[in-house]
C-alpha cells in the first residue's frame, strides 16, 4: 500500500477514534492485507497499542475534567509526593496560583509535626493499597497562614494497574477546629464551675482546723509566757541568791493551772497539723493549676501519671462520698505527646462518669461505697489508660450510642450529653488514639484510652 495511503486512513482513524470511541483498528489492517499479508501481525499490534493508548488518554483527559469542575478541592502526587494535578479549589485551600504547586512536594507544605504522620499514611496506603478517610493535618499557605484540613486519600494507578501515585480530596475544617477547640474550652470551664463547690470546701476543710489549731496556739502562748516569766524570776533569784522556795512555789502553781503536760502534747500535734493542712491547700491550688493552665495548648512531651493524680485531687469532693479512687500508675511510663489540658478533660470525663454509674448501683443496693481504679500501662508504640468502675455496667442496646453527640442517659438537667462525645473528639481525632470500652452488667465498665507515644502534633 502506498504510504500517502497509509498515512491518510491512519489520520482518518485517529479522527474517528477521538470522536466516536470506537475500535477502528481493523480498517487499516484489511487494506493492508490486500497489498502485504506478511505485515498483518505487526501491523495489527501497532495499531492495537496506538488505540488502547489514545483511548487511555481520553479516559485521563475526562477524568481530569471532571475533578477540575467538581466543587471540592481535589489533588495527585505522584510516589515521591510531587503535585501532578489540582484543582482550582486545592489551589484556594493552598493559597496558591494555578501553576504554582506542580512538581513541588506535598511535604514541603506540612507543619514539621505532621510530615512524619503522612508519610507514614501515604506509605501505609501504596503497601496496603486500601484509602484512608479523616487524615487531619496542617499546611502552610503561601501567604503564612496555618489551616486545618481532613483528606481521604486513595491510591492512583494507570491504564496497566501500576502504582504511579496517590489522589485526595480535601475539605478545609479550620473553622470547624476552631469552633471544636471554643467549645473544648467552654466545656473545661463549666468542669471547673462544677468542680468549684468541691473544691471550695476541699480547701475549707484543712483551713478550717488551721484556723483552729492557730487559735489553740494563740490561747497557749499566755499560760507558757506566764509560765516562762516565772522560769526567769527564778533565774534572778537564784542570782541574787534570794531565797527559791517561793519561786518554786509560783512555778508549780502556774504549772497546775496551765495544764503544762497537755500543752507539752498538744502543742507540737497542732503545728503538725497545720503544717499538713497548708501542704494539702498547697496540693489542691496546685493540682487546679495544673488542670485549669496545663501549659502551651499544642501538643508536648507530659506526664500522664501526674495528670491523673492532679485531676483526681481536683475531682476527690465528686467521688469521695461515692467511691474509693485506686490508682496502678506504671512508674515506667514514658512522657506522652499530646495536649495536656485537653487529656485532664478526658480523665476528669471519665471519672465522672465513673462515679455516675456507681451512685447507681448503690442507689440500687441502698448501701456501700464503689471503687474506681485507674490503670496506667503502655507498650512499644502507645500507652493506656484504664478507668474502672463497680457500677451498673452499659445496657446492650445503647453502647453503640454512647461517643454520639448529646446522648445521655441522665436526667433532664443533669448532663449534656458531650462528655464522651467530646473524649472520643479529643483522644481519635486530635490525638490520633482509640477510646474503647469493656462492660458487664452489673459488674461494671472500664473505659480504655489509647494515646500513640510518637505523637501526631496536629
Amino acid at each position: 500500500m502506498p504510504l500517502l495511503i497509509r498515512l491518510y486512513l491512519k489520520k482518518r482513524l485517529d479522527y474517528n477514534s477521538c470522536k466516536t470511541g470506537a475500535n477502528n483498528t481493523m480498517a487499516i489492517e484489511k487494506v493492508e492485507q490486500q497489498d502485504n499479508p506478511k505485515s498483518n501481525i505487526i501491523s495489527a499490534k501497532e495499531e492495537s497499542g496506538q488505540q488502547a493508548i489514545l483511548v487511555s488518554r481520553r479516559i485521563e483527559e475526562r477524568h481530569r475534567l471532571f475533578f477540575k469542575e467538581i466543587g471540592h478541592a481535589y489533588f495527585e502526587v505522584d510516589n515521591r509526593g510531587k503535585f501532578s494535578f489540582y484543582n482550582d479549589h486545592f489551589c484556594e485551600v493552598m493559597g496558591h496560583g494555578n501553576g504554582e504547586l506542580i512538581d513541588k512536594s506535598i511535604l514541603q507544605f506540612l507543619d514539621k509535626d505532621d510530615v512524619e504522620k503522612v508519610k507514614s499514611a501515604l506509605k501505609d496506603i501504596y503497601e496496603t493499597g486500601n484509602p484512608l478517610s479523616d487524615l487531619e493535618f496542617q499546611i502552610k499557605r503561601k501567604d503564612g497562614q496555618k489551616r486545618q484540613i481532613n483528606t481521604s486519600i486513595s491510591l492512583n494507578t494507570d491504564i496497566e494497574n501500576r502504582k504511579t501515585g496517590f489522589r485526595g480530596i480535601v475539605r478545609d475544617i479550620s473553622g470547624r477546629k476552631k469552633s471544636e477547640d471554643q467549645l473544648n474550652k467552654t466545656l473545661r470551664l463549666e468542669s471547673i464551675g462544677q468542680l468549684a463547690a468541691g473544691i471550695a470546701h476541699e480547701i475549707n476543710t484543712p483551713i478550717q482546723y488551721v484556723g483552729d489549731n492557730i487559735q489553740f496556739l494563740k490561747d497557749s502562748f499566755g499560760d507558757i509566757l506566764n509560765l516562762l516569766n516565772s522560769a526567769l524570776a527564778y533565774v534572778k533569784l537564784t542570782a541574787t541568791g534570794s531565797s527559791k522556795e517561793e519561786a518554786v512555789s509560783v512555778i508549780e502553781e502556774i504549772m497546775k493551772s496551765t495544764d503544762s503536760d497537755y500543752l507539752i502534747d498538744e502543742i507540737p500535734r497542732a503545728i503538725e497539723q497545720s503544717i499538713n493542712g497548708l501542704q494539702r491547700v498547697s496540693e489542691i491550688v496546685k493540682a487546679m493549676k495544673q488542670f485549669c493552665h496545663p501549659g502551651k495548648e499544642d501538643q508536648q512531651a507530659s506526664d500522664l501519671n501526674a495528670a491523673i493524680k492532679n485531676v483526681v485531687t481536683v475531682a476527690k469532693n465528686e467521688w469521695k462520698y461515692v467511691a474509693d479512687v485506686v490508682t496502678d500508675l506504671d512508674a515506667t511510663l514514658p512522657l506522652v505527646p499530646c495536649r495536656l489540658g485537653e487529656i485532664n478533660q478526658v480523665i476528669l470525663n471519665l471519672i465522672i462518669n465513673a462515679v455516675d454509674a456507681i451512685k447507681d448501683a448503690i442507689g440500687k443496693d441502698g448501701t456501700g461505697k464503689g471503687t474506681i481504679r485507674i490503670t496506667t500501662l503502655h507498650d512499644d508504640s502507645w500507652a493506656e489508660i484504664r478507668v474502672s468502675d463497680t457500677g451498673t455496667g452499659i445496657p446492650d442496646e445503647i453502647r453503640s450510642k454512647i461517643f454520639n453527640s448529646f446522648f445521655t442517659t441522665k436526667e433532664v438537667g443533669k448532663g449534656t450529653g458531650q462528655g464522651l462525645a467530646i473524649s472520643h473528639s479529643i483522644i481519635v481525632k486530635k490525638h490520633g488514639g482509640t477510646i474503647d470500652f469493656e462492660t458487664e452488667i452489673g459488674k461494671g465498665t472500664t473505659m480504655i484510652v489509647r494515646i500513640p507515644l510518637k505523637g501526631s502534633y496536629e
